[in-house]
């Protein structure tokens, strides 16, 4: 049974969301504020977690980076009434993985939820089959699978989920282009809606990571991993 956590301090919402989501099959777990989602995350372990934006402790984003912090990489959908693009790169930054508007349909709720945690078990999948592949060594920069660390120069480079296995996608593909479109479709889906904006934040932001190496952009097509090319 797929199990999800929900917290809101709205009790309605909690309520339709609750029989949302078991007349889907899940096993749900309410909580009420952003202390008690980032205490019961932290001891439990769900398929998927659903936050609301604005709680009280602890908002959604708040939690959100604290788990990511600890290696919590339990796909994450926070509820907003805000319509703020900015923030939402922000959050998706910070380990989010979706947003979706407070008045969205909960049919596409549901559609959302289930496809993250489909994708979830695709990488996990993905990477039980390639424990052949251990890691990735070029001069500077050591990509470990087995504990998903990043080093450049001996350094351990502080990469979010979402950032490491950008990298090694691209790593994987580094004899062609990838276009913004392929990454937004790998990595965020596609019945998103985001622009492809927020590819090029996620890109600029391991770039820095990387010491400016390695990602060069193709202007017009995409990115491409280059060993030890300053982009």
């Amino acid at each position: 049974m797929k199990t999800i956590m929900i917290a809101d301090d709205d009790s309605a919402i909690l309520a339709l969301l609750s029989y949302t989501f078991e007349s889907d099959g899940f096993k749900v777990s309410l909580v009420e504020d952003g202390v008690q989602a980032l205490a019961l995350a932290s001891k439990q372990t769900f398929d998927i977690i659903l936050l609301d934006m604005m709680m009280p402790g602890l908002s959604g984003l708040a939690v959100t980076e604290s788990l990511r912090q600890h290696a919590n990489y339990t796909p994450i959908i926070i509820l907003t009434a805000r319509e703020d693009d900015d923030l939402k790169i922000t959050g998706i930054n910070s380990g989010v993985d979706d947003y979706l508007d407070k008045t969205t349909p909960q049919r596409e709720i549901i559609a959302r939820a289930n496809a993250l945690i489909r994708r979830n078990q695709i990488y996990q999948k993905t990477g039980t089959a390639e424990k052949q592949i251990e890691s990735y060594q070029f001069k500077t920069l050591t990509i470990d699978l087995k504990t998903k660390t990043a080093s450049l120069f001996n350094e351990k480079i502080a990469l979010s989920k979402r950032e490491f296995n950008l990298l090694v996608f691209l790593v994987q593909h580094q004899d062609i282009i990838v276009s913004r479109e392929a990454i937004l479709t790998e990595f965020w889906g596609e019945t998103q809606e985001y622009e492809t904006r927020v590819v090029d934040v996620t890109i600029s932001n391991l770039r820095k990571k990387l010491d400016n190496r390695f990602i060069k952009t193709k202007r017009g097509f995409g990115y491409q991993f280059i060993e030890d090319e300053t982009a």
